[in-house]
C-alpha cells in the first residue's frame, strides 16, 4: 500500500512538475532555511535531509526522500507538488540580478573570495554551511584546494565530491 501511494505521488509530481517548477524547492541544492520552509519540514528534518544528501549523494525521487528519518507518506504527499530533484545536485540557473558570481574564466566558484550568497549557490551548501566556510577561511586563511572544505564543520566527503566541478580556489 505504501509503495503504491509513493508511486502515485511520484507519478503526480512528475506530471505536475513542468507547471509547478517555478515555485518548487530543489531538494538536492536547497539549504536549511529553504527546506525548513516546506510544509511538515522543520529545522531538524531539514538538517536530516541535508545530512542524508551529503552521506548518500543527490536524491532522485520521492522514494529516496522517504528514506530520511522522520519523513513518511503524509509528508511525502504534502511535498510532492513542491519539490524537484535536480539530477546532479546543481542549483538551477540564476534568474538574473543579484551579485556577479565569483567565477574565474576557468569556471567554478572561488571559495576563497566568494560571498555568502555565492557560496549558498553551490550544491549542498546552504546558509549555515556558507557561513561556516567564511568563518573557517577568516580564521585559517585561504583554502589550498576544494577538498580542504572537508575541514569545515558540517561539510562531508559527499558534499566535497559534489562540489568538484563547481568549486575552485584560484
Amino acid at each position: 500500500m505504501m509503495r503504491t501511494l509513493t508511486a502515485l505521488i511520484l507519478l503526480l509530481s512528475w506530471l505536475a512538475a513542468p507547471a509547478l517548477a517555478a515555485g518548487t524547492v530543489d531538494v538536492n541544492s536547497a539549504g536549511l532555511s529553504e527546506l525548513d520552509s516546506l510544509p511538515g519540514i522543520g529545522p531538524s528534518k531539514a538538517q536530516a535531509i541535508i545530512d542524508y544528501r551529503e552521506a548518500n549523494g543527490p536524491f532522485t525521487s520521492l522514494d529516496d526522500l522517504d528514506a530520511v528519518k522522520g519523513i513518511g507518506p503524509a509528508t511525502l504527499e504534502n511535498l510532492a507538488p513542491l519539490v524537484i530533484f535536480s539530477p546532479d545536485g546543481a542549483p538551477a540557473a540564476p534568474s538574473g540580478g543579484g551579485e556577479p558570481a565569483a567565477t574565474p574564466s576557468g569556471g567554478g566558484v572561488n571559495i576563497n573570495t566568494a560571498s555568502q550568497s555565492q557560496l549558498e549557490a553551490l550544491p549542498g551548501i546552504g546558509a549555515s554551511k556558507a557561513a561556516a566556510i567564511i568563518d573557517y577561511r577568516e580564521a585559517n586563511g585561504p583554502f589550498a584546494s576544494c577538498e580542504a572544505l572537508s575541514a569545515v564543520t558540517g561539510i562531508g566527503d559527499a558534499t566535497v565530491a559534489n562540489l568538484s566541478s563547481s568549486c575552485t580556489v584560484k
